[in-house]
C-alpha cells in the first residue's frame, strides 16, 4: 500500500509515491480486514460440527443458552466460557484455555457428541446429561427432576424448534496464539518505507502551515517574519513547537531509524 495525493490547505497536491490500492477502495475496509485476521464464530461452529458430527445449530442453541455467547462468562459454579465447561470437564477434553473461544467451542462440541452417543442420539437425554452430568441421567432414568435441568432441555429445544439461533454481531474472536493487534495490521498494509514517506510529509506540510501562520501574523501586526516566528512558538503548545523543530532539520533518516542508532551506542 502507498500514500495517495494529498492536497494542502493552499490547494497543493502531492503524491510522493504511486499508489498500489485502487482509488475506489476504502481504507476503513482494507484496515479491518488486516486486523480481524482471525476466525468468527460462526466459523468456529461450523468447524466444531463437522469435527464432532453434530447440528451447528444445536451447539449454537446450547451456547446461547450457557453463556449467550459471552467467551467471558463464569459461573457461581465455575463453569466457564461459550459452552460453560466445568474445571475437570474442561481438563478432560483436553481444553486448556476455557476462555478461549475456539478451545470452548470445540470441547463443548465434544463433549455433546459424546453424550449423543452415550444416549443413542437420544437429544433430550443428552442435553439434560450436559447440564446435570451423566451420572444424574443414568440415575433416574432419564431427564432427572430438578428444575433447572427440565428448564434447561426445554430452553434448548424452543431455540431449536424457533429455527436458526444467531449469533449477536458474529463479532471475530481471536486466542493468545492469533494475537492480531492494531501493529500487526497497519504492519500487513504498510511498509517502512511507506512509515518514512508519511513522515516526511507531514512534516513538509506541518512547517508549511507554521510559516504560513508565521506570514499572516507578520502581516496583521506590522513586523518581520522572523519576529513572528518567535511569537508563533511562545503562542504555540511544547509539543507543536516540538514537531516545528523536527520538521526543520534534515536529519530525519536518524531520527526514523532511532533503534538503529541506539544499538549503536550500547555497541
Amino acid at each position: 500500500m502507498r500514500i495517495t495525493t494529498i492536497t494542502d490547505v493552499g490547494g497543493v497536491a502531492t503524491t510522493p509515491i504511486d499508489t498500489t490500492v485502487e482509488k475506489t477502495s476504502d481504507f476503513s475496509s482494507l484496515f479491518a480486514d488486516a486486523l480481524s485476521d482471525k476466525p468468527t464464530l460462526s466459523a468456529i461452529f461450523k468447524e466444531a460440527s463437522e469435527t464432532y458430527g453434530v447440528d451447528e445449530n444445536l451447539l449454537r442453541a446450547i451456547a446461547k443458552a450457557e453463556s449467550d455467547f459471552d467467551p467471558n462468562c463464569t459461573s457461581r459454579s465455575g463453569a466457564m466460557g461459550i459452552m460453560q465447561l466445568m474445571p475437570g470437564t474442561a481438563k478432560e477434553l483436553g481444553v486448556t484455555d476455557a476462555y478461549d473461544p475456539r478451545q470452548n467451542i470445540m470441547g463443548g462440541a465434544k463433549y455433546i457428541a459424546y453424550m449423543l452417543d452415550r444416549y443413542d442420539g437420544n437429544l433430550q437425554y443428552a442435553l439434560a446429561a450436559y447440564n446435570a452430568g451423566g451420572g444424574n441421567v443414568d440415575k433416574y432414568g432419564g431427564i432427572p427432576p430438578f428444575t433447572e435441568t427440565q428448564n434447561y432441555v426445554a430452553k434448548i429445544m424452543g431455540y431449536l424448534q424457533n429455527g436458526e439461533v444467531e449469533i449477536p454481531n458474529d463479532w471475530s474472536v481471536r486466542s493468545d496464539n492469533q494475537s492480531n493487534t492494531i501493529t500487526d495490521a497497519l504492519r500487513k498494509l504498510f511498509t517502512y518505507e511507506d512509515y518514512e514517506d508519511f513522515l516526511r510529509l507531514f512534516l513538509e506540510r506541518l512547517s508549511l502551515r507554521l510559516d504560513e501562520k508565521a506570514a499572516q501574523i507578520a502581516s496583521e501586526n506590522d513586523i518581520s517574519v522572523t519576529q513572528a516566528v518567535v511569537d508563533a512558538k511562545e503562542n504555540t503548545s511544547d509539543a507543536y513547537i516540538a514537531y516545528r523543530n523536527f520538521g526543520n532539520t534534515n536529519r530525519i533518516a536518524v531520527y526514523l531509524k532511532a533503534s538503529e542508532t541506539d544499538a549503536g551506542k550500547q555497541e
